[in-house]
C-alpha cells in the first residue's frame, strides 16, 4: 500500500516536470534568429572644444527602434519577445564634404544603452584608425557571443572619437550603418 502511494506521488510530481521541460524545449525549437540591417542614420558633427577626460568627443548619439511587429509577421509569429540583440556590423562613413577622409580621426568606440542617459553604457566595439585615406571606419565588435546587449526593440547608440587634427570642414556629414541579430522566442 505504501509503495503505491509513493509511486503515485512520484508520477504526480513527474508529470508537471515533464510538461514544463517540454514547453521550454518547444520554445527553444520555435525560436528565430533574425539578422537585420538598421536604418541608416545620417548625422553631422561640428568641431567643438567639449571633450571628456579621456579626450573623446561624441560624434553621434541616437535612438534606434526595431519594428518587432513586422519581424514577427515576416516569420509567421503572432507574438514573441526579443531574448537577445547583438551587433554584427557597425560602421561610420563620411558623406560631406564628398572628398574628405578620416585623416582627422585617431580612434573610435561605440556603446549601446537601453536609455537616453546611457546609464549603464555597454561597449559594442572600437577601432584604431590605421588608414587616414579611408572614407569608412568599421568598428571591431567585442564579445559577440558572450554578452547580450539588449532585450528591447528600442535602444540608444553612441559613437565616441579621439581626434588627431582639425576637421576637413566646419561641419562634417556622416552616416552610421549597422546590422544586428535578434534572437526571438514566441510567447
Amino acid at each position: 500500500m505504501k509503495t503505491r502511494v509513493y509511486i503515485s506521488l512520484v508520477i504526480l510530481l513527474a508529470i508537471p516536470l515533464i510538461y514544463l521541460s517540454s514547453c521550454s524545449k518547444v520554445k527553444e525549437l520555435t525560436a528565430v534568429d533574425v539578422s537585420m540591417k538598421l536604418p541608416r542614420h545620417h548625422f553631422t558633427y561640428t568641431a567643438t572644444n567639449l571633450k571628456s577626460d579621456s579626450g573623446e568627443v561624441i560624434l553621434y548619439s541616437g535612438h534606434v527602434t526595431v519594428n518587432l511587429d513586422s519581424v514577427l509577421n515576416a516569420y509567421g509569429l503572432s507574438s514573441g519577445i526579443i531574448q537577445t540583440t547583438i551587433f554584427t556590423y557597425l560602421a561610420v562613413t563620411i558623406e560631406q564634404p564628398p572628398d574628405s577622409t578620416f585623416h582627422w580621426l585617431t580612434s573610435m568606440r561605440s556603446t549601446v544603452s537601453d536609455n537616453a542617459n546611457f546609464q549603464p553604457e555597454n561597449l559594442i566595439g572600437s577601432v584604431t584608425n590605421s588608414n587616414p585615406t579611408a572614407k569608412t571606419v568599421v568598428v571591431t565588435l567585442n564579445n559577440l557571443n558572450i554578452r547580450p546587449y539588449l532585450t528591447n526593440p528600442s535602444f540608444y547608440v553612441r559613437v565616441y572619437a579621439v581626434l588627431n587634427g582639425p576637421l576637413p570642414a566646419v561641419t562634417v556629414g556622416m552616416f552610421l550603418d549597422g546590422t544586428i541579430q535578434l534572437h526571438i522566442e514566441p510567447l
